[in-house]
């Protein structure tokens, strides 16, 4: 098994391709390089925004692809499931369309099928089209079970402008948050005379794609409205997919992650139904807010930028009872991102989660 036995670095895939049409462009010559037949797996929304280009470009190269429709979520029985259909149809090649969670998928079932895996992000709502580990659920209950780390990179990855400026507002802003959360992560376990090897080169980028991302992310807005493809737009999506997966390659893909992860993950865990149809960065995005109040840094901007893009700013938003900041105390201190379940450390959490106990 190809699972959470691997040390190395890996910074996302080996191949990324970002332009106007770039499925048209290029699809079909990766999908050669990489294999003979092609397992498209996709959403319903990842269907709708790009079936039309992937049928043109893989019909007229000649290349056999079948359509696999997936709603369920990233575990190791729907992997199995899917990579045994993969085995029984004699496909070599996985194209998975879509956001975080298909592309979660299809990686992790590429890996269960020993087959090749290109990913086309129809959403830039998180770095999971770039990076070679799969966030996982549990099949039953939807919580959120860790992440388990692919042995080698995605073969190659195809964002197509067109595709991803038609994308909701809602999405981008998502994805957005979630690659600003990572400088202040880092920086609540970043010693620069101390730290794990990487960390430091992952906490320079991360500077950078916050500020990038800070200052630009609301003129980017007014482009995808009126659906122009413009450089700022080209430039934060190059930011929030391989850019991010980069920091988080650099980072091994955990030690960029605090309180904020953490946030997002007992949301999964504990509060399911009340926050499943959130995105992953909104939830972040409200951990942000937890975890600037803890390390005693001002949450107001971050604040003031959530209420701009119309994200949730409390656990009333979210769907959460507000007695659930007890749940949240308890497990954010308990968990590896502060590992401390001291009075004084709960005092402190207590305090940090009051920002967003409304």
């Amino acid at each position: 098994m190809s699972l959470n036995s691997d040390h190395a670095f890996k910074f996302g895939c080996g191949r990324y391709i970002q332009e106007k049409n770039a499925i048209g462009k290029y699809l079909a010559a990766e999908a050669k390089r990489a294999g003979t037949k092609a397992f498209v797996l996709c959403g319903n929304n990842g269907y709708k925004a790009a079936h039309e280009k992937i049928d043109h470009a893989l019909t007229e190269a000649a290349f056999p692809y079948q359509y696999r429709l997936f709603h369920s979520t990233c575990c190791l029985e729907n992997a199995d499931e899917l990579a045994e259909e993969i085995r029984k149809g004699g496909f070599d090649l996985v194209i998975g369309v879509g956001g975080g969670v298909l592309m979660d998928t299809a990686k992790l079932t590429a890996d269960r099928a020993g087959a090749a895996i290109i990913t086309i992000p129809t959403s830039s709502a998180t770095c999971a089209a770039f990076t070679p580990h799969s966030v996982m659920y549990d099949r039953r209950s939807g919580a959120t079970i860790g992440s388990l780390k692919l042995m080698r990179e995605l073969d190659a990855c195809i964002a197509d402008l067109e595709v991803l400026v038609r994308q909701p507002a809602r999405l981008f802003c998502a994805g957005a948050m979630d690659s600003m959360a990572k400088k202040i992560e880092i920086e609540h376990r970043y010693d620069p005379e101390n730290c794990i090897l990487g960390l430091d080169y992952a906490h320079t980028v991360a500077e950078m794609l916050y500020d990038q991302l800070d200052t630009r992310t609301e003129e980017v807005l007014r482009d995808m409205e009126n659906g122009v493809i413009s450089d700022a737009f080209e430039r934060l999506i190059f930011d929030i997919i391989p850019v991010t997966g980069v920091v988080n390659g650099l980072s091994k893909g955990s030690n960029q992650s605090a309180v904020a992860h953490r946030f997002y993950e007992e949301c999964r865990s504990f509060f399911y139904d009340e926050t499943k149809d959130f995105l992953h960065g909104e939830l972040v995005a409200l951990g942000l807010l937890v975890q600037l109040s803890y390390t005693g840094s001002d949450p107001a901007p971050v604040l003031r930028k959530l209420e701009h893009m119309k994200l949730p700013v409390c656990l009333s938003d979210i769907g959460v009872p507000l007695s659930g900041a007890a749940v949240f105390e308890r497990e954010l201190c308990r968990s590896s991102a502060i590992r401390d379940e001291s009075d004084s450390t709960r005092k402190r959490m207590h305090e940090a989660l009051e920002i967003i106990v409304r």
